[in-house]
């Protein structure tokens, strides 16, 4: 039986903006509901994240904690500016740091413990956030509904009305009324395999955002963690030696046992390695040796600790990897390889989503009354992101959450016509029709495999435009004819696989298109057809429209306010070279 909610503000996602963006219109004064599409609180990015809250130092000290009175919001906004390659939003870099201080104390006020810090940052857990906010969002009177996956937004008269969703154990869909919408759904990673996400991120906040009129942008970036397991199977995705790495160093070698990193610039290996700069810089490297043929059978490369003494390694692990167990992974034998300075393979997998749904500063959509925060928006950090992603989704998550809710308490209201709910749900039952057809396992990980080979760090013309022609085939022959095996709705699995296939296409189309239009080398995004960053052609973020069932690729100017963009061009690893120089050498690990 179909069920019937009205509320003020919908909260579509469970991860930490969403949280705060609950709580916030909870504040405001709102009725809110909440849905997470897993778990309360063990859903979405958030649960998996290290996780460091980063702000300047002096806001730090005025907090009670060790920061460097030197510093100030200023440098903290210059190296956000200048490590996004000036690709930035500066209005929403400006509400990050401006913003940051008064977020980190709300959450110590709620009872946020936490276990390290250095200058410009303090360090908790994912998890631990997210009971910090699960706590606060009940003390607050958030309504929230677990296991409910949003499949569509409802519009009337081009304002947003309503919500589409179903839920997963019972597979009965819920019509949602609702005043306005935030999306706080994160990113995509299920494009791609291997990841390192949970297994919902599927983008569909972005898709569905995406054909109700919001414009998404900046799609061509995707950031990669580098030194991601590959190897073994059951460590594959894993985050560990990225981990170790980045704290110990270590080595890194093709299958010719040659160092990849001896060939590069001394500055650039030192501050890409020890440093976020390792995300862009190391995976580059790392897929630039698997494409000269110098990789090993995964794709990737040799990671062992090299000159690291074992002391040193046992140190740091007895720290960051308890026991040898990482978030629920037993790496007890990867420890007894480390010990003999044995390899592991590595290579990069996605981590991180620079682009997404269209905002201003109000963190408003296109649509009336749907408003986006966090992972699935265009946000504050350009072609490359180094500061924390944690600080980005509390304070976007607040703002949007506070907008939404005067939104709905004046202007919204708009009723979602009944027709639009029946078409939805019409369209979303069609696969458990088709047990006899294509099912959608194969082709996710075909999609993935394929996304990773061709829209991975290094990109160029043929293979872009390849992609796309796959992509187009996958939606003209293959989506249309998704199956289950079994017809039942309650918990069908392979049934929401069929309806996340679908968005994953579309954003991956949208990726790629992006990708092809971007004719130079900037930040994540590295085309090696064009490896110069083009400064006076490029200076423009990518913008995508959903034009009659496909996107389409224009461009905008970047929003500036004090910091201008430079001119000319630049070979890609000289222009990033330049960009790490242009730090304000405020100290700590940002």
């Amino acid at each position: 039986m179909t069920e019937h909610v009205r509320t003020e503000v919908l909260v579509i996602g469970g991860g930490g903006a969403g949280f705060r963006a609950a709580i916030a219109a909870r504040h405001s004064g709102a009725r809110v509901l909440l849905l997470s599409k897993g778990p309360l609180g063990r859903c979405g990015a958030t649960p998996m994240a290290g996780a460091d809250f980063t702000l300047d130092g002096r806001s730090m000290h005025e907090l009670g904690r060790d920061g460097d009175l030197n510093d100030s919001r200023e440098k903290v906004f210059n190296d956000i500016v200048t490590q996004g390659y000036y690709l930035n939003n500066q209005k929403l870099a400006e509400h990050y740091v401006h913003t940051a201080p008064l977020l980190l104390r709300d959450l110590l006020d709620w009872g946020l413990k936490i276990m390290l810090s250095d200058q410009r940052a303090v360090i908790t857990s994912g998890l631990h956030i997210m009971d910090v906010l699960l706590r606060k969002a009940r003390s607050v009177g958030v309504e929230m509904r677990e296991d409910i996956m949003a499949l569509d937004l409802i519009t009337n008269g081009g304002a947003i009305a309503g919500v589409l969703a179903l839920d997963v154990r019972s597979g009965e869909f819920i019509r949602i009324a609702a005043s306005a919408v935030v999306i706080t759904t994160g990113g995509w990673h299920k494009a791609y395999w291997p990841n390192t996400g949970m297994r919902d991120l599927s983008g569909d906040g972005i898709a569905m955002a995406h054909r109700a009129g919001a414009l998404i942008g900046n799609m061509e970036f995707v950031t990669f963690a580098c030194n991601i397991m590959l190897d073994p199977p059951m460590w594959r995705g894993s985050l560990a030696p990225y981990v170790l790495s980045l704290v110990c160093g270590g080595s890194l070698t093709n299958n010719c046992g040659e160092e990849i990193l001896a060939p590069y610039d001394p500055v650039v290996v030192k501050t890409g390695t020890t440093t976020e700069w390792n995300k862009s810089f190391v995976s580059h490297a790392t897929a630039r040796e698997v494409r000269l043929g110098k990789g090993f059978r995964n794709g990737g490369v040799h990671y062992s600790r090299g000159d690291v003494s074992w002391e040193v390694i046992k140190l740091v692990a007895s720290i960051t990897f308890p026991g040898w167990k990482y978030k629920a992974m037993d790496l007890t034998e990867w420890g007894r390889m480390l010990e003999a300075n044995e390899p592991v393979e590595v290579g990069p997998a996605v981590e991180y989503f620079d682009g997404g749904i269209v905002v201003n500063e109000r963190f408003e959509t296109a649509i009336p009354g749907l408003f986006a925060a966090g992972e699935c928006c265009l946000g504050p950090f350009g072609a490359n992101r180094i500061f924390s992603a944690i600080t980005e989704i509390l304070v976007q998550g607040r703002d949007a959450g506070e907008h939404a809710a005067h939104y709905a308490l004046t202007e919204g209201g708009a009723q979602p016509p009944i027709a639009g709910f029946e078409a939805l749900e019409k369209k979303a039952l069609l696969p458990l029709a088709r047990n006899n057809e294509v099912r959608p396992a194969f082709l996710r990980r075909e999609l993935q495999l394929r996304a990773q080979r061709h829209l991975g760090p290094i990109r160029n013309k043929n293979e872009l435009e390849e992609f796309i022609i796959y992509l187009r085939g996958m939606k003209q022959n293959h989506l249309p004819h998704l199956g289950t095996a079994s017809s039942g709705r309650v918990y069908n699995k392979e049934w929401i696989d069929c309806l996340e296939l679908g968005d994953l296409v579309h954003l991956l189309e949208a990726s790629a298109r992006c990708a092809l239009a971007r004719t130079e080398s900037r930040g994540v995004h590295f085309r090696e057809d064009f490896p110069v960053c083009d400064n006076d052609r490029w200076l423009v973020e990518s913008i995508v429209e959903y034009a009659e069932g496909d996107p389409k690729v224009c461009t905008r100017p970047v929003t500036a306010t004090t910091m201008s963009p430079p001119g000319g061009k630049m070979p890609y690893l000289d222009m990033m070279k330049k960009m790490m120089q242009s730090h304000s050498d405020t100290g700590g690990m940002h």
